[in-house]
């Protein structure tokens, strides 16, 4: 019966034969012999493979285009173009290619700081093998960095923290270490191991802190620092905000998921100067913080996004406790179908007549009522629409046209963009460069579909745009579908 390759020898012979008088027996004795022959061909297959690695070295050395023809500061810029820092470059990545070219790439790329300051760490399954190298791996890569400051990304969606602290806590200590110069950090890991990265007591930099939590129902740690962090960005994806001990003085630019509506609150009395807020897939009250009895008034806030929120009245909460003054954008992609319209208002009048940009899906919506609210927007320069079902974006362009007979509604509008799926109501948009004061309006449709139909609407739109109208029409491959179609008829005709 024959075996595989993976056969161990030692297994199908037995460690003492004694089928003669104590002697070898003679499938025994050449079976050892065969396994001297093997061992002494692994030998010398080894110092081949040695020998080929090191003609391979000569071999990418005689065939270099770039090292001979180069000064070392131009070579390090394109390795710079080849892996520019990114919060996204693997421990097992990118720069670590560069050095497996040969020798001279090596040493050139080791000695280029830049391409060593970004570092993410997320060992998922096909990396457990590489847990014992990871401590001197990491240790060599922030030693490359140098003194640069340094963007680290920390993933564990399947607690492999808990291997690698068993085995050894080098790897933690050894960030520790460089936590001086920690600038944007990503911390998507089980919040009870947030109080190991606690740096060092030697100061910080940290502009930007993400904290999220994969595991929302696992024990949480307070995340908190020796040297404690001022951030200017702070992202909190299901990690609340009881458990972020920070300093908030710096604050301007702040995305919270998936937390309670009174831990909104919280973070804008905190925050001073605070100009940017992403609120998305915010609950109800988690009854930790106080809500508001009257208006928050925040100066310096003037871009505000609400989406995903399911929740009619936390919509209408949010709305009717804050006071932003110096309000200039606003996103609102809504998940429930009412339109909250005189809350709506209401907020807009708390806020000044700087509103200029705003973005809003118009699915299931009373068109009459979003005529309505658009009315009270004077100020209003970008309008951005979404729409997923083509009636809905053809009614609503029947009512916007049909409102410009008041030279009240929207006398400031510059831009008009439409996000929308697989189908749109091309005919519809015609009628927005029949209204006089729109023919200088810049229009954008950014749509799904592949390419335009060959039909009397293509042809008058692409009329349009010769003639001087700003339109253009943009798919998801970032294809201007009018002019693709324009140079399809041009080649038809030649």
């Amino acid at each position: 019966m024959g075996c595989c390759s993976r056969c161990d020898t030692k297994v199908l012979r037995p460690e003492r034969c004694t089928v003669l008088d104590g002697k070898l027996c003679a499938a025994c004795t050449e079976d050892m012999e065969l396994e001297k022959k093997i061992q002494e061909h692994e030998i010398a297959i080894e110092k081949i493979h040695t020998m080929r690695r090191a003609l391979r070295t000569t071999m990418n050395e005689n065939h270099d285009r770039l090292i001979p023809k180069f000064p070392p500061e131009i070579i390090s810029h394109i390795f710079l173009q080849y892996c520019p820092p990114s919060e996204f470059v693997d421990v097992y990545d990118s720069p670590l290619y560069l050095g497996a070219v040969c020798q001279k790439w090596r040493q050139l790329a080791w000695a280029t700081p830049n391409l060593w300051t970004s570092l993410r760490i997320a060992p998922f399954e096909k990396y457990e093998s590489n847990l014992d190298d990871l401590p001197q791996l990491i240790k060599e890569w922030l030693e490359r960095s140098s003194t640069l400051p340094l963007t680290i990304v920390i993933e564990d969606h399947c607690d492999w923290l808990d291997i690698c602290l068993r085995r050894n806590d080098e790897v933690i200590n050894t960030l520790n270490k460089h936590s001086a110069r920690w600038r944007d950090i990503h911390f998507e890991i089980p919040a009870k191991h947030l109080h190991l990265f606690s740096g060092s007591s030697q100061g910080n930099i940290l502009r930007r802190l993400v904290l999220s939590h994969p595991f929302p129902w696992d024990k949480v740690s307070i995340f908190s620092m020796k040297s404690k962090p001022s951030p200017t960005d702070l992202t909190l994806r299901k990690f609340d905000l009881s458990y972020v001990n920070i300093l908030w003085d710096n604050l301007t630019v702040a995305s919270i998921y998936n937390l309670g509506v009174d831990e909104c609150f919280e973070l804008i009395r905190r925050a001073p100067l605070l100009e940017t807020l992403r609120l998305q897939l915010i609950n109800p009250s988690s009854n930790i913080f106080t809500v508001p009895n009257t208006r928050i008034v925040h100066p310096h806030l003037h871009s505000l996004e609400l989406s995903g929120i399911r929740t009619e009245t936390v919509v209408a909460e949010l709305l009717d406790s804050l006071s932003l003054p110096s309000l200039e954008q606003w996103e609102w992609t809504r998940i429930i179908s009412s339109f909250p319209l005189d809350n709506m208002i209401s907020f807009v009048g708390c806020c000044s007549s700087r509103l200029k940009a705003l973005t809003i899906s118009i699915d299931g919506l009373d068109h009459h009522q979003v005529i309505t609210f658009l009315s009270h927007l004077s100020s209003l320069e970008f309008l951005n629409l979404r729409a997923a079902t083509p009636t809905d974006e053809s009614k609503f362009l029947n009512l916007l046209c049909a409102s410009t007979q008041s030279p009240l509604f929207l006398p400031h509008l510059q831009s008009l963009e439409f996000v929308c799926g697989l189908s749109f109501s091309w005919q519809s948009l015609l009628q927005i460069f029949a209204v006089p004061r729109w023919k200088t309006l810049r229009v954008k449709i950014n749509t799904w579909i592949l390419h335009l139909n060959n039909d009397e609407t293509t042809k008058l739109l692409l009329e349009l745009v010769e003639e001087g109208i700003d339109l253009s029409i943009i798919n998801d491959d970032k294809t201007d579908l009018l002019q693709e179609y324009k140079e399809k008829t041009a080649a038809m005709a030649a």
